[in-house]
């Protein structure tokens, strides 16, 4: 595995690290190294799939070597010409907001002592909590906040987190030990349980499509995907010389040190450097969404809900705090990219520019902004152009396509059909710490708003709020189909405010600490911050110790050598397969095969709107006819059209189709691989029986 590592990361550094490099010196300042990667790594994203697709139509022979080296020279060469021509991007770049002082109010820090016992309470009893202590939870909080009376200028005297200026040497230092830490949490179960497969239902989804991206550029309409994450996989693949199969489990755990890098740099854009290392650990180190995201294989999720609808935003607050073209551009750039990824990210990226565009132009038109307000429209104008040509690229929506396309049914069908969570699970999903710490940070960030804020501020601050609150809402709702996804993705932002609750505690138990060592606010303050660290530690614990266990989820030996002959002998066409075990779907045949190919569902499933594929029942069907009826005229007309080459059936399957059939007609079914998990059949042009088998 160690050489497939240094091959995969070289790869990435190649693909994802280096090539918006230029473009980021250009479109945004920053106030170090790693700000200025994750600006690099954003664009790289949003281009790189755009660049090498538009390559391979030109070629028509999927992304071969040449494409994916091109892709990268394009990108990065072209940003390094514009900086010589034009120069890096000037502006501040220090962070937008002003930190909150200390908590002095001896009332507040009661309350807040009182909370955070409830929160730890809440981390010592995992589970839905009663309403009512939630309610108290919530209450406490904010009343705190209020008689504190925090987020106003820094006017107190400096605390924990205004050291001098030299303190900047541990800056880099300190972000490298927490990007570190975060990969190590990655890999972990990988190199003990996992290798050389890693869990994850998806998992197996986007190597079929990267597998296609390969060979033909694009891939079949059974999944509904945009093409970003496979553009990206093919690029990968072929600079690193290892298959999608093999490539994702030395690659994927990389996207939560990306989770990591994204809060970082939105939080050292509020509120300076050490509030991001504390965002990056929250979201890299604790946060269960996006590790709950890696290990069900939900790779373009990652990166669009946790990397760049982050980086969108903080581009969104960078342009507020330093209206240019350059920051425009930049702002329209990563605000439409999540559309690449991910049909749920789409939607969010939508919901904040509707939010940006009823906040943000009417305010800045009012406080007499007019040359800001119009940048901003033109950010907002550029990104929704941007975001409606790939979405038109992805799901045909509108003109010149007059109908809709295989895709845009899918999610259309999606809608209505998931039912929301109750409003307490989110404590599961996301851990108790993260969520009221993030409460505690929201509500400091409020009181922003009470104190003569600059323009840019007074958006920054709706921006984070509103996001919050979008992710929230949508999560109580089936309207928008996917509630579950908005409630696991709220991570996202709460991980950021939560950074700024853990920093006002801290800063909070250094300054009364400072004044009276044994005054009753210093002890008050003292065990707020004991409190709370010993809350997220406690989850931090915990979530390490549940992700660190093995999984069931992960294809049997047996399972692996049967469909790698599949793949030996992939003669073209297509297949049908059954599922392989619980949580692995017959995607696994179809990756591991490199085939695209019939599913089979089953008759539950197949009721199911939500569970359709794109192309709708008639593959579904089709592949039922094959596996329940193998000897029905109708199963021969399907072999014959859709080209079946091989049937799948999984010994282990509990679906009702026909085995005996199988073993039984030899003139169309004949056995070429058998173990104690896998039996394959070759398909062969044979009679039908007239009778009742014709079906």
């Amino acid at each position: 595995m160690v050489l497939d590592l240094i091959r995969a990361v070289c790869a990435a550094i190649a693909v994802v690290l280096l090539p918006g490099y230029f473009w980021a010196v250009l479109l945004r300042p920053a106030g170090g190294l790693g700000e200025r990667l994750a600006y690099s790594s954003a664009v790289s994203l949003a281009a790189m799939p755009v660049v090498a697709l538009v390559l391979e139509h030109l070629a028509r022979s999927g992304i071969t070597v040449w494409i994916a080296l091109v892709s990268a020279f394009i990108v990065l060469l072209s940003g390094a010409a514009a900086v010589r021509w034009k120069g890096a991007a000037p502006g501040p770049a220090g962070p937008v907001l002003p930190r909150p002082a200390p908590i002095t109010d001896l009332r507040a820090l009661t309350l807040l002592v009182l909370a955070l016992v409830g929160v730890l309470v809440s981390v010592m009893r995992p589970g839905l909590a009663p309403r009512w202590a939630a309610l108290s939870i919530l209450a406490l909080l904010v009343l705190a906040v209020v008689l504190a009376g925090t987020g106003g200028p820094q006017a107190q005297p400096k605390h924990a987190l205004d050291a001098p200026d030299t303190a900047t040497l541990f800056r880099g230092p300190a972000l490298a030990v927490v990007l570190a830490a975060t990969a190590v949490r990655g890999y972990e179960p990988v190199l003990r349980y996992d290798w050389p497969q890693i869990r994850g239902t998806d998992h197996f989804s986007h190597a079929a499509m990267a597998e296609q991206m390969l060979v033909h550029g694009s891939y079949p309409t059974y999944l509904i995907y945009p093409p970003g994450f496979p553009a990206i996989s093919a690029v990968l693949s072929r600079l690193s010389g290892l298959p999608p199969l093999t490539l994702y489990p030395v690659v994927a755990p990389m996207l939560l040190v990306l989770t990591a890098l994204a809060a970082y740099a939105l939080a050292t854009r509020l509120w300076g450097w050490r509030y991001g290392i504390i965002a990056a650990a929250l979201a890299g180190l604790m946060l269960q969404g996006d590790y709950g995201g890696l290990m069900d294989g939900r790779y373009p999720d990652l990166i669009s809900a946790y990397f760049l609808i982050t980086m969108g935003a903080a581009a969104l607050i960078a342009l507020y705090q330093a209206p240019s073209p350059r920051s425009a551009v930049l702002a329209a750039v990563l605000g439409a990219s999540p559309v690449l990824y991910h049909s749920v990210a789409t939607l969010y990226a939508a919901l904040l520019t509707v939010l940006a565009a009823v906040t943000a132009l009417p305010y800045l038109w009012h406080v007499g902004r007019r040359a800001e307000a119009r940048l901003v429209l033109l950010a907002l104008v550029g990104q929704t152009l941007l975001a409606t040509c790939y979405a038109w690229y992805t799901y045909g929506i509108g003109w010149p396509v007059l109908h809709h396309s295989a895709s845009s049914q899918a999610v259309s069908m999606a809608l209505g059909s998931q039912p929301p969570a109750p409003p307490l699970h989110v404590l599961v999903e996301l851990t108790p710490s993260i969520v009221w710490l993030g409460v505690l940070g929201l509500a400091l960030l409020a009181l922003v708003l009470r104190h003569r804020p600059s323009p840019p501020q007074v958006l920054a601050v709706v921006t984070v709020l509103g996001w919050c609150g979008l992710m929230y809402v949508g999560s109580r709702t089936a309207a928008d189909g996917f509630p579950q996804r908005f409630e696991r993705d709220l991570g996202a932002p709460l991980s950021v405010a939560g950074a700024l609750g853990i920093g006002v505690l801290a800063a909070s138990a250094w300054a009364a600490l400072q004044r009276a060592r044994l005054a009753p606010d210093a002890v008050a303050a003292a065990s707020v911050a004991g409190l709370a660290a010993i809350a997220v530690t406690a989850c931090t614990a915990d979530g390490i110790r549940a992700e660190s266990r093995p999984t069931p989820r992960l294809l049997s030996e047996s399972a692996v050598t049967a469909l790698t002959w599949l793949g030996w002998h992939n003669s073209g066409g297509t297949i049908v397969s059954t599922g392989m075990n619980d949580g692995i779907t017959e995607r696994a045949v179809l990756a591991m095969g490199g085939y695209a190919g019939l599913m089979y569902y089953g008759a539950g499933p197949l009721t199911s709107t939500r569970s359709l594929p794109p192309a709708g029942r008639k593959p579904l069907i089709e592949g039922q006819e094959v596996l329940e009826r193998p000897a029905s005229c109708v199963a021969a007309r399907v072999i014959t059209s859709e080209d079946v080459r091989y049937v799948v059936l999984y010994r282990g399957d509990s679906q009702d189709f026909d085995r005996a059939a199988f073993s039984a007609d030899r003139a169309r079914y004949r056995e070429v691989f058998a173990d104690r998990a896998v039996t394959i059949y070759a398909t062969q042009l044979g009679p039908c029986r007239v009778g009742k088998s014709q079906g």
